[in-house]
C-alpha cells in the first residue's frame, strides 16, 4: 500500500486488498486494491545506483508519489517516529483522491516495508482512517477513528529478529494501537522515511493526490536520532505525466526534527495601483496586493527600484520626484510576493515616470500672411531629457495695443522638433503679436511665453 523506491530492476507487483472502510467513512469510495512499488524519478545524470548505495546524499529528489525525508545510506535503521495532525482533505468532484500519512522503515532500496500511518480520501465525501502494511503481507486497516485535527504519533521499531512493534498514538481522542509483527522474509533494515504519499490504485496507477494543504510532521527521528543527523532525501512528489509538481517538502527545522509538506505548489499574485503610463511631476506612491487563492497565505511583498539587486519589504512603495531634477526619467520598479510556504512569484515589473523639468517654448520666425491665405506660425518646444516627450502649446495672438483677437490650442505636440500652427487669416491688415506657451506632460509649466510678429497685408 506505502511503498519502496521503484529500482531498476523492480520487484514483481504484488496487489493486496484493503480491509473494509470503518461507517463513518463509508460515503468515500477507497480503491479495494493498492500496488506495493513506489513509481520514482531517477538522478538527472543517470541509472539509480545498486541497492545499498545513495544516489542523493542530502539532497533535493522527486518522486510520483512520495513525498518528505528518507535516508538508505546510514542503516541499519532499526526505529522511526514522527508525530503529525492529521490534515482534512479537499474534494475533487466525483474523482477521488488519495494521500497517506506514515513513518516506515525499508520501502527506499528494499523489498520489504514496516510501516504505519493515517489516510484521508475523497470521493465527493471525505474519509479517514488508519493502516499499518508489513510487506509482502496485506495491508491492515486499524480500528481506530481519525477525524482531521487528530493529533497523531507514529513508530515501527525492531524488537527482535525479523520482528517490529508498530505503535500509532491518537493523543486527541486518547485512544493507541500496538502490534508486534514478525516478517516472513529476512528485512535489510535498509532506510528509514516519514513519508506524505498519493497511494496506487489496483493498475498499479498512482491515485489523485487529496489537496490536504499543509501538513507538519514533528518530533522525527531515525535510531533516535534527528533528521538532519544522516544522509537525507528531502522528496517532492511531481506527476508521472507532466512532471509538474504536485506537492513539496519544505526545509527541515534547525534542530533538524520537523518538516512541512504541502499541496500549495502555487505562488501568490500580486497587482499595483498607482502605476500608469503617464508622465508625473510630484512623487508616486505605489501599492502592491498579493492573494495566495486557495494557498496558505501571503508571507510577505517584496520591491526591488535596482532590478532584483536588492529588495524591500513593504505594500507600497514610494518614487520621489525631488526639485534638483535628479529623479527625472523612467524608474523600473519590480515587485513580487512570496507565501508561507515559500512559494515565490515571478518578478512582475512596472514603470514610473518623473520629469520636474519645465519646457521652453521658442518663437524665433515672424510670419508675413495675405488675408484669405493661410498663415503659418512656426514655434518648437525644448525640454531637457530625460522627460516627457510631448507637450501642450497655447498660441494667442494680439492686436498692436495688446486686445486678444485669437486663441488656439493644438493637439499636444511633440516637443524638440519643429511645429507649425496652420489656420486660415481673416485678420484686418495689420501688424500683430503671437505668443507661444507650454505645458508637458507632465504638468510643467514653461515660465515665460515665446512671442513673435503676424503681419497681415
Amino acid at each position: 500500500m506505502r511503498h519502496c523506491w521503484a529500482l531498476l530492476t523492480c520487484v514483481a507487483l504484488a496487489v493486496f486488498v484493503v480491509a473494509a472502510l470503518p461507517a463513518a467513512a463509508a460515503a468515500a469510495t477507497r480503491p479495494a486494491t493498492h500496488t506495493h512499488p513506489l513509481i520514482g524519478s531517477h538522478p538527472a545524470g543517470g541509472v539509480r545506483p545498486a541497492v545499498g548505495t545513495h544516489p542523493f546524499a542530502g539532497t533535493t529528489t522527486t518522486s510520483n508519489n512520495w513525498s518528505g525525508y528518507d535516508d538508505s545510506t546510514d542503516g541499519p535503521f532499526t526505529s522511526v517516529t514522527a508525530t503529525w495532525t492529521q490534515p482534512p482533505v479537499g474534494f475533487a468532484g466525483a474523482t477521488f483522491t488519495d494521500a497517506a500519512f506514515w513513518v516506515g522503515l525499508d520501502g527506499d532500496n528494499s523489498d520489504t516495508v514496516e510501516q504505519i500511518g493515517t489516510e484521508g480520501y475523497s470521493e465527493g465525501v471525505a474519509g479517514y482512517d488508519a493502516w499499518y502494511e508489513m510487506y509482502p503481507a496485506s495491508p491492515v486497516t486499524i480500528g481506530m477513528s481519525i477525524h482531521p485535527g487528530d493529533l497523531m504519533t507514529g513508530s515501527v521499531t525492531e524488537s527482535g529478529v525479523s520482528t517490529f512493534t508498530l505503535t500509532l498514538v491518537n493523543h486527541t481522542t486518547g485512544k493507541s494501537f500496538q502490534t508486534v509483527r514478525t516478517m516472513s522474509v529476512v528485512p535489510l533494515l535498509a532506510s528509514a522515511e516519514v513519508i506524505a504519499e498519493a497511494p496506487s490504485d489496483s493498475n498499479g496507477d498512482v491515485v489523485p493526490l487529496s489537496d490536504f494543504g499543509l501538513i507538519t510532521f514533528s518530533h522525527c527521528a531515525f535510531n533516535g536520532q534527528p533528521i538532519s543527523d544522516f544522509d537525507w532525501n528531502q522528496i517532492d512528489m511531481t506527476s508521472e505525466d507532466s512532471g509538474a509538481l504536485v506537492d513539496q517538502t519544505l526545509p527541515l527545522s534547525p534542530d533538524g526534527t520537523s518538516f512541512a509538506v504541502t499541496t500549495d505548489v502555487t505562488p501568490p499574485f500580486t497587482v499595483v495601483s498607482g502605476a500608469d503610463s503617464r508622465w508625473h511631476n510630484q512623487p508616486v506612491t505605489l501599492h502592491f496586493r498579493a492573494t495566495d487563492p486557495g494557498g496558505q497565505g501571503v508571507a510577505y511583498t517584496e520591491y526591488s527600484l535596482d532590478d532584483g539587486v536588492t529588495w524591500t519589504k513593504g505594500t507600497s512603495a514610494t518614487i520621489p520626484a525631488p526639485a534638483d531634477h535628479t529623479g527625472d526619467g523612467a524608474h523600473k520598479v519590480v515587485y513580487r510576493s512570496v507565501d508561507n510556504v515559500g512559494n515565490v512569484e515571478q518578478r512582475r515589473l512596472c514603470r514610473v515616470l518623473i520629469d520636474t523639468r519645465p519646457p521652453t517654448p521658442v518663437a524665433k520666425w515672424s510670419e508675413v500672411v495675405v488675408r484669405g491665405h493661410s498663415a503659418r506660425l512656426r514655434f518648437f518646444v525644448s525640454d531637457p531629457r530625460p522627460g516627457s516627450s510631448t507637450a501642450t502649446v497655447t498660441i494667442r495672438i494680439y492686436k498692436a495695443h495688446g486686445k486678444l483677437v485669437r486663441k488656439a490650442v493644438p493637439a499636444a505636440i511633440k516637443v524638440d522638433a519643429t511645429q507649425r500652427y496652420v489656420f486660415l487669416c481673416d485678420l484686418p491688415k495689420g501688424t500683430y503679436r503671437f505668443t507661444v506657451t507650454a505645458t508637458d506632460a507632465a504638468g510643467n509649466r514653461g515660465t515665460a511665453a515665446a512671442t513673435n510678429v503676424l503681419v497681415v497685408r
